[in-house]
């Protein structure tokens, strides 16, 4: 089976080591591993470095079975803004010109957002009778009217009109709806207007755990080390990810005032700056910038307790953040902020605590209260590693994925 996965604001297999992998590489090499073979198209803009990842070609080869096309764009500075919309309109635009060259697969997986190119290669893909699973992630238009103030949003929806035509285009032109929970996928079903079928599935944003060597695990030890993030028996709190608009540190920064242990706010972007501004002069707060994927699996290992500091927007709580998943598979309590689904699951299953974030006292009572009792921390952590192996599992995730795929193609 030939399947092409669209997927343009991800890591890929081309990009320098050390990044998370993510849905298209997650997918991609689960399908490989089954015998099939696959197109990743992608943007040629990285949308974490910033960068553009090539200037010579648009065509990789992985292996055999695994090829990557790049798509040209302009690229953006800023994850909100004019500049990322014109970006993703050239994406399509560009898209649409390379698809005029090529001959279509046996079924697609088709990464949304972006809004423009899933509703590109959506009508392409149609137009040949092929079929296609379209992957939810963002609630996208819908997010883009957060960050607008309550006076105005009444006119951002009105220029965001375009984009909800698309959307409800894409969902109700699309075979089937992937989503990272049922209430993603509900809402995907809504817009769409359309009745579940068993097109439909549900699979979780998790990852695989990956195996390092002694000598990588010694190296981002001792460089962790270098910032005195020891393996030692001081009690630390981390957060790991991007310091973008969609986490609150205030709390976090308030309980670093607040008590003596250790914290750990790893990550770079947009928000860099002004957090290293906020917790400017507290000395337990250490900010080591991007670590790679064995550095954080290290952080982890030397962490009692893992941070999702997660602003309680109504997006969020459809779903479950990805660092939920690294952070179980590490078997490490979750404190988090974010309620809906996310706080659901940490609370039904005792594998974290919930803190509210208006509340500046609530992170440091959670932690005073917790920190010093090694049974409890004991406990939720075994209840973390055992509810990821369930539940959660990449090998679990990914074979599912691909045999709904392979009956999706048989079905059509």
């Amino acid at each position: 089976m030939k399947i092409w996965i669209l997927q343009t604001g991800e890591p890929i297999h081309i990009d320098k080591a050390g990044f998370r992998p993510m849905r298209a590489m997650n997918l991609s090499n689960a399908l490989v591993k089954s015998g099939h073979e696959v197109v990743i198209w992608s943007s040629n803009f990285d949308h974490f470095s910033k960068t553009h990842r090539s200037n010579t070609k648009n065509d990789f080869e992985v292996s055999k079975a695994l090829k990557i096309k790049l798509i040209d764009s302009r690229g953006y500075n800023s994850n909100i803004g004019l500049a990322r919309l014109i970006d993703h309109a050239q994406l399509a635009l560009n898209l649409r010109k390379m698809l005029k060259k090529e001959a279509p697969p046996d079924v697609a997986f088709i990464g949304y957002p972006p809004i423009e190119t899933a509703w590109i290669l959506t009508k392409w893909l149609k137009n040949k009778q092929i079929p296609i699973l379209l992957d939810i992630k963002d609630a996208w238009p819908e997010v883009l009217l957060r960050v607008l103030p309550p006076k105005i949003k009444f006119l951002g929806r009105i220029l965001l009109f375009p984009y909800t035509l698309m959307m409800k285009k894409i969902f109700n032109d699309v075979n089937g709806i992937c989503a990272p929970t049922d209430e993603f996928l509900n809402w995907g079903l809504s817009n769409g207007n359309r009745g579940k079928s068993i097109f439909d599935t549900v699979a979780p944003l998790t990852s695989p755990n990956s195996n390092f060597t002694i000598d990588e695990i010694a190296s981002a030890g001792e460089w962790l080390d270098s910032l005195g993030i020891k393996n030692d028996q001081i009690a630390r709190v981390s957060f790991i990810g991007s310091l973008n608009t969609a986490f609150d540190f205030r709390p976090v920064i308030f309980a670093a005032r607040n008590l003596s242990c250790q914290f750990i706010i790893a990550g770079d972007g947009p928000m860099y700056k002004e957090i290293k501004k906020m917790s400017s002069g507290i000395h337990n707060i250490v900010m080591p910038g991007w670590l790679s994927e064995c550095q954080s699996k290290v952080l982890s290992d030397r962490s009692k307790i893992m941070l999702a500091p997660l602003k309680d927007l109504p997006d969020f709580k459809m779903s479950i953040p990805n660092k939920f998943f690294d952070y179980m598979s590490n078997g490490k309590p979750i404190f988090s902020s974010i309620s809906g689904l996310a706080g659901k699951l940490i609370s039904d299953n005792n594998i974290g605590r919930e803190y509210i974030n208006d509340d500046l006292n609530s992170l440091t009572n959670l932690l005073r209260d917790t920190l010093d009792n090694s049974v409890l921390i004991e406990e939720i952590s075994f209840n973390s590693k055992q509810l990821f192996l369930k539940k959660f599992s990449s090998d679990t995730v990914y074979g599912n994925l691909v045999d709904h795929l392979v009956m999706i193609n048989d079905a059509y």
